[in-house]
């Protein structure tokens, strides 16, 4: 990765930041384990994508695994991981959060929900930026670790961690939703 597309990769991490944190919200305000998830759940969702153009034929929510997926999904979180730890979370037992399948359930938000809710804008930021499907991907898991950080006060990270890893393994692994781009 250049520096050039590292500096764009960063600047639509925190614009994706932004949209989640206005998108994400209800009439009680926002909920951690929703922002997290969906930020989490986008980042596979855009990996998704950039592994598996040849799958739109298959009915949204087909459980799909591919080698593709098992070898760049924990690239994604490995990406999420070093940007909790240039936040200061360097010690986050890593071995711990596997077997804690299922947490992105604390969603308010299924995944196809949250697929339609999020990818047009995803898809706009994505274009705004000038990056590939893989580099907004990179982004989507940037930008989960700054809402794991920002959330702490109300979500222990080692929860917030195990919330965004079951996000990304489900939707890394799902058919997503056909949605509209952006407008």
């Amino acid at each position: 990765m250049s520096s050039t597309n590292a500096k764009q990769i960063v600047e639509a991490a925190d614009l994706l930041n932004r949209a989640l944190r206005k998108i994400i919200v209800s009439e009680q305000g926002s909920h951690a384990e929703t922002l997290i998830a969906a930020a989490a759940r986008m980042a596979g969702t855009m990996l998704f994508h950039s592994l598996s153009p040849g799958l739109d034929h298959l009915p949204p929510g087909t459980v799909c695994l591919t080698d593709q997926a098992n070898e760049q999904g924990p690239k994604l979180m490995q990406l999420m991981f070093a940007t909790l730890g240039q936040l200061g979370h360097k010690d986050i037992d890593r071995q711990t959060l596997v077997g804690n399948s299922g947490r992105s359930a604390l969603s308010r938000l299924s995944l196809a929900e949250t697929q339609e809710m999020l990818e047009p804008w995803y898809r706009k930021i994505q274009g705004l930026c000038g990056l590939s499907l893989r580099e907004v991907a990179d982004a989507g898991a940037i930008a989960t670790a700054m809402l794991i950080h920002d959330c702490r006060s109300v979500l222990p990270v080692p929860t917030g961690c195990a919330i965004a890893v079951d996000g990304m393994v489900e939707s890394a692994k799902t058919v997503p939703q056909r949605v509209a781009e952006a407008s």
